[in-house]
């Protein structure tokens, strides 16, 4: 028993589906859909809800955009933080930015 989801509808009237992820707990549907809120491409707010067809818990989307402030609080809440070097944040890193070095490391002071 699977349930599934419309992801497109082609011209010709044909349906395609893809099965929705279950989870066991609640909880579990809960830390999913922080998970997923606390992304920067989230545009809608997704909550965790009981499926009448499988008895599972699912999460999908509840129509409300997702502001940058809730975003900032569920990644708060799940402990994730941007990799930052530096004064370099590394997740806004462009693939062709050049690092310029401005300074060495004179390893022989360092005691083993």
């Amino acid at each position: 028993m699977t349930c599934d989801t419309l992801i497109r509808t082609d011209p010709d009237g044909k349906k395609h589906y893809k099965p929705k992820v279950p989870f066991n707990t609640l909880d579990e549907a809960i830390v999913a859909a922080k998970k997923a809120n606390s992304r920067e491409q989230t545009l809608t707010k997704l909550v965790s809800y009981k499926c009448n067809y499988c008895q599972k818990y699912h999460i999908g989307r509840n129509g409300k955009d997702l502001t940058d402030k809730e975003k900032a609080k569920y990644r708060k809440e799940l402990n994730i933080a941007p990799k930052i070097l530096g004064k370099i944040n590394l997740d806004t890193l462009e693939p062709d930015y050049k690092l310029k070095v401005v300074g060495w490391v004179d390893l022989s002071k360092i005691k083993y």
